[in-house]
């Protein structure tokens, strides 16, 4: 309750700030409202994207894209991305804990464990591409005019090429000649408030300024005040247009995010022995219980840590993020004699710091400042029957980090600075056959140099010796006698690690820490401590030419038929990875074919595609085995994979006042080759394998090759299906009932590369309901919302913990409130 009237506070003086804005604008004209409704007898209205570097409408772009505007974003609930597959079924946005932000589309994607592994799927904010996903996925929406999904390779128009897809977030722009503003403020369960507001004015005939803030707040949704929310964002945006020619806009962000953080929950522990892996669940502890409570820590405390086998502690620390994005950007378009000339330099910087927990880390610790810089030029315009796009890309990001994945008897420990300079040419060329017939060409030329200076340290407490004595000869070694071995505190230098080992006894008075990898017998003879040192320089070049062939042939003049057949490609990379500093580039290819439609005078909207990719050397994430038979958690390629499937989107009006939506998609996903080669302990896959006859530097324990090929990819659940209504009742002259319903099914899914039972996400149905009074001419409506009817919290992230544990972050529970929004 405290909680809540301090952040009420904070909504008020928002709303105030707002209404104080606006208030001249009103007494000045009777501005509209910022987002009226359609007018009764309207049909399907149109949304205007921007996804192929010109204004168009969904309906005629011929390319697989969603669009979600502003206000459904609002009316859905879907305050930050991770919400996204709400209107996207093709779209999953995951965080398993700390800074890193996975995308997957269609199964394409990365589990992201660090930040200099590129997304597949490539986030931007405001025409900027964003090398991290963190920054656009970890700020709150807001203020929005809308995000677009586009589907498939963007290797032509887009900043940084893409092999899955791009998300584009784009935020409503200043308006020249108008005062006007808004705000939404709420309340719910778990302590929930939230606010956005904005205020336009009009600076003379020629320049307008946009101002919007946001502040998101709720309990966390785990026991252990795990899954919170505490965002708050700014964003000011200058326009300028002193001729009909040229137009210059300014736009700065800066956004927050504090709290506890993602937080996942115990399912259960995984023992080694002779015949694989036993599981036993993790009895009494449920979906909403997290890491750090007195009875998980209970549990925990009754397991063994590999590999000094001595039971784990409880949590040492709260987990906690402190996250800072902000950015400047601007966009200046001139209108010339051979088209329009549009210039996008920006600036973006991040601060984050986290204590997070992860798969059962105790604890984990990153503080990373990324910076990036970015120019993209483009000329666009007319010569006889060609329209024509051509630009150029330029983009430059430095990335600090120092870090720690505290395991007990593992302390990995991190520091490195990673750089990106990329550059691009592209052009993409459209022929007008004829009125109705089209044919498209692009190419892009990219060019990528990365480098990374960096160094990995692991402390390992081994029972025994090397190899380590396992249980039950762990016992009689005396390893699970508290105190015995040491569980590493959260240091991220090996000098106060060393100095640690020896102040609390545990290693010889005068032992050093050599620049080298060294041994450290323990003075009570329970087992050794090794030291790894893994200095990693490297650097080097990636280029690639993308492609993309399509033809569109407007069947009707709301009937387009399109086809397409587009390349793409992700830049390799250097790692902090013993041994395996590098990985390879992934590419695509992706045929489409679809249709878009209206009938009945804009009351029907069929919208189909059918598509088929073909995905070679994906980065993957997993633990492997070093060129020196070490076993590393590393970035690899993997083999070969075909896509394919089809999207069904179907909207209709019977009625002036009812609309109806499906969304349907069939996903068929294999993997055709995939090979994960890794070793005992870190072999619990559920694939065929046979032994390489190799073994790991130990000298005992052989090295495994998993064949998990026929394998579905990881988020790609075969059926997708999103259902909505949404009815409005006219209440006299003025006011007007409004209800909607939305559900939506996904079928069985895996969310880890180990495929084991507890990563199969199971089938579940989801469900969200509003109702909302509102005035007919939208200056003012007041509505309740529920989100997950069934209140069931279903598995987002499942996690294989190094540790042995099965550890799943859950979707949130249901949740339910308030809506209050006016426009002036």
């Amino acid at each position: 309750m405290r909680n809540r009237l301090i952040h009420s506070s904070s909504l008020a003086v928002l709303a105030l700030a707002v209404s104080a804005a606006a208030a001249p604008a009103a007494a000045q004209e009777a501005a509209p409202a910022a987002s009226p409704p359609a007018p009764d007898n309207a049909g399907i209205g149109d949304i205007i994207v921007t996804a192929q570097r010109r204004s168009e409408t969904l309906q005629s772009a011929g390319i697989a894209i969603d669009a979600v505007g502003g206000e459904n974003l609002i009316r859905q609930g879907i305050t930050q991305a991770d919400a996204l597959n709400k209107a996207v079924p093709a779209l999953t946005v995951t965080n398993g804990g700390g800074s890193n932000t996975s995308i997957f589309l269609r199964g394409v994607g990365n589990i992201t464990n660090n930040s200099y592994n590129d997304p597949a799927v490539t986030p931007s904010y405001d025409g900027v591409v964003l090398g991290r996903a963190a920054g656009a996925f970890g700020s709150a929406f807001y203020d929005l005019a809308r995000v677009e999904v586009l589907k498939g390779p963007q290797g032509i128009l887009y900043g940084r090429n893409a092999t899955g897809g791009a998300v584009n977030i784009i935020p409503n722009r200043p308006e020249l000649g108008r005062n006007s503003g808004g705000f939404t403020l709420s309340v719910g369960n778990y302590d929930a408030v939230g606010a956005e507001g904005f205020f336009n004015l009009g600076l003379g005939d020629n320049a307008a300024l946009r101002v919007a803030a946001t502040h998101q707040y709720h309990d966390g949704y785990n026991r252990d005040g795990s899954d919170d929310a505490n965002r708050s964002g700014i964003r000011a945006q200058l326009l300028f247009e002193p001729t009909d020619k040229l137009s210059i806009r300014f736009g700065g962000d800066y956004t927050h995010v504090g709290g506890v953080g993602a937080g996942s929950s115990y399912i259960g522990a995984f023992t080694p022995g002779p015949n694989g892996f036993t599981f036993a669940p993790a009895t009494g502890l449920g979906s909403s219980e997290g890491f750090n409570t007195d009875a998980a820590d209970a549990y925990r405390q009754t397991q063994l840590g590999a590999p000094g086998f001595g039971f784990l502690n409880a949590l040492n620390r709260q987990q906690m993020i402190d996250a800072t994005y902000w950015g400047l950007n601007a966009e200046v378009t001139l209108e010339t004699g051979i088209g329009t000339l549009t210039v996008l330099p920006a600036y973006r910087k991040t601060d984050f710091t986290t204590y997070f927990y992860g798969p059962a880390f105790n604890t984990a610790y990153n503080d990373e400042q990324d910076r990036q810089a970015s120019l993209e030029a483009r000329l666009a315009g007319k010569v006889g029957m060609f329209d024509y796009v051509v630009g150029g890309f330029y983009f430059d990001e430095k990335i600090r980090n120092v870090g720690e994945y505290n395991q007990e008897f593992v302390l990995p420990i991190q520091r490195y600075t990673h750089k990106t300079t990329s550059w691009a040419t592209f052009g993409q060329l459209t022929a007008h056959v004829t009125d109705q017939f089209r044919l498209i060409g692009g190419l892009r030329y990219t060019h990528d140099k990365k480098s990374i200076n960096g160094i990995i340290n692991n402390f390992i407490a081994y029972c025994g010796g090397l190899p380590p004595v396992t249980p039950p000869g762990s016992f009689a070694q005396g390893c699970a006698v508290p105190g015995n071995l040491p569980h590493f505190p959260n240091f991220t230098t090996t000098g106060e690690t060393v100095n640690w080992l020896i102040e609390n006894g545990y290693i010889a008075p005068g032992s050093t820490d050599d620049a080298n990898g060294q041994f450290y017998p323990l003075l009570n003879g329970a087992g050794i401590i090794q030291k790894t040192y893994y200095p990693v320089v490297d650097s080097g070049k990636f280029s690639r030419v993308t492609w993309k062939a399509g033809a569109e042939f407007d069947i009707a003049p709301e009937s387009l038929l399109y086809a397409s057949v587009e390349s793409g490609y992700r830049a390799g990379g250097f790692q902090l990875s013993e041994g395996n500093p590098s990985y390879d580039p992934e590419f695509i290819t992706a045929y489409t074919i679809g249709s878009k439609n209206r009938f009945l005078n804009d009351r029907v909207q069929l919208n189909l595609e059918a598509f088929y990719w073909k995905y070679k050397d994906q980065q993957i994430n997993y633990f492997t085995v070093s060129p020196d038979s070490v076993l590393i958690n590393t970035i690899d390629n993997a083999g070969r994979a075909d896509i394919k499937g089809f999207d069904v989107d179907l909207m209709v009006k019977p009625m002036r006042s009812t609309t109806l939506s499906a969304k349907v998609q069939y996903l068929d996903t294999e993997y055709k080759e995939l090979t994960l080669t890794t070793a005992s302990p870190r072999n619990n896959i559920n694939c065929p394998y046979t032994a390489t006859g190799n073994f790991l530097s130990d000298g005992s324990t052989p090295i495994l090759a998993f064949d998990c090929s026929g394998r579905p990819l990881l988020y790609s659940p075969k059926w997708t299906i999103n259902l909505g209504a949404e009815q409005i009742v006219p209440l006299g002259d003025k006011y007007e009932l409004v209800g909607s319903v939305n559900t939506s099914w996904r079928s069985s899914q895996y969310g880890a590369f180990e495929y084991l039972d507890f990563e199969k996400i199971r089938p579940y149905w989801l469900t969200d309901a509003n109702l909302t009074l509102r005035m007919a001419d939208g200056g003012f409506s007041i509505g309740a919302y529920i989100q997950n009817i069934e209140n069931k919290r279903r598995i987002a992230t499942p996690q294989s913990s190094p540790i042995g544990f099965a550890v799943a972050r859950y979707t949130a529970p249901r949740t339910y409130g308030l809506r209050l929004s006016a426009s002036f």
